[in-house]
């Protein structure tokens, strides 16, 4: 007869047994969860598949690319320091980390994952916007701030094209531009999930070549090469006058300059480029009108603007613009800015005030 297993192998087995059926019912558990929040979820807040890939190949290229940065380095320092093992899986592996941060639901955080989706989605919009130019039609407006006399202006606008060239990367290798606290947040969540990846027990020696590699990215992190940063410079640079800004932003967005178009609006209205961002890519509500009523823009100009972005946003709804611009071009100018004064206040003190607002007192 052949041998019968032994009983420290049955129990073994149980246990994976035990343990993948626990996990498969987790799955279950969690895909039903999923569907039926699908299932009520409102129509306007489902991204369709064009702007889920955008997100979802960003984030993958945003995380591996840090995580070839700081596993590299660290592998390099472990080799040096006689840690040939962990050296070799952290130089050997590559998109280890991605899968666990989205298990564990970091990937979640409402500030990594609001700047990704935004940057996907003003992405989209310029390819849009590019497809839109008619044939032979030649980008005149920052050729001629690149060109310009006044040499600060024509510094910011080739600053600008190199920021904005490399933000236009092929998909592959076009990864987020997260600003510094976000960089290092997502930094030191890889650290963790390559550490955890090496395994139980692992030595003091690996968490410092961890972190020290970890350090080194977020070192070497530039705020101020993001393509907004050098939107807003430029815009600071040339500082439209309010004859000349409807002007600009209708070129800019001539140009799938969205970058520019925003940072022309942050100015204007004197609030954070991520405020203007924010009315740019809401397609739910009249604030973006509302926000260039209140610099005075006249219908028509605000029309030619809503146009073009209903055009290349698959979000909004061209059918509604009239009557949203209709009910915008009654508002006295310093109507429109009292509607919209509230953004020009600190994000976080608004938070708070939204969030005293949810819980009324007794």
């Amino acid at each position: 007869m052949p041998a019968q297993p032994s009983q420290a192998i049955d129990s073994d087995l149980a246990a994976r047994l035990a343990a993948q059926a626990a996990s498969a019912d987790g799955r279950a558990g969690a895909r039903l969860s999923a569907a039926i929040a699908d299932v009520f979820a409102d129509e306007r807040d489902r991204l369709d598949e064009r702007t889920r890939m955008a997100i979802n190949r960003l984030a993958e290229a945003s995380v591996a690319a840090i995580e070839r940065d700081i596993a590299g380095h660290a592998a390099r320092l472990l080799e040096a320091r006689g840690f040939p093992d962990a050296a070799a899986l952290l130089a050997g592996n590559r998109a280890m980390t991605l899968p666990r941060l989205i298990e564990s639901g970091l990937m979640r955080d409402p500030g990594v994952m609001g700047e990704m989706i935004a940057q996907a989605r003003v992405d989209l919009i310029d390819e849009a916007l590019a497809a839109q130019r008619a044939p032979g039609s030649t980008a005149m407006l920052l050729a001629a701030l690149a060109e310009s006399a006044d040499g600060v202006v024509r510094a910011r606008a080739v600053a600008y094209l190199v920021a904005d060239s490399r933000r236009r990367m092929a998909h592959a290798d076009r990864r987020a531009e997260l600003p510094d606290a976000l960089h290092e947040r997502l930094a030191w969540w890889v650290a963790a999930a390559l550490r955890e990846r090496l395994g139980h027990g692992v030595p003091p020696e690996v968490d410092r070549a961890l972190s020290e590699a970890s350090q080194r990215s977020i070192a070497a992190h530039d705020d101020g090469e993001r393509v907004e940063a050098a939107a807003a410079q430029l815009v600071a640079a040339i500082d439209p006058v309010a004859g000349t800004l409807p002007q600009l932003m209708i070129d800019s967005l001539g140009e799938a300059r969205t970058s520019l178009f925003v940072a022309l609006l942050a100015h204007a209205l004197g609030i954070e480029f991520s405020e203007a961002r924010g009315l740019t890519l809401d397609a739910d509500s009249d604030r973006l009108w509302l926000a260039l009523r209140a610099l005075g823009i006249e219908r028509h100009l605000i029309a030619q603007v809503g146009f073009v972005l209903c055009e290349a946003d698959r979000a909004r709804d061209v059918e509604t613009l009239p009557e949203s611009l209709d009910r915008v071009a009654t508002l006295a100018p310093e109507t429109a800015a009292r509607a919209v004064a509230p953004l020009t206040l600190h994000r976080d003190f608004r938070a708070a005030v939204r969030a005293l607002a949810r819980s009324p007192r007794a």
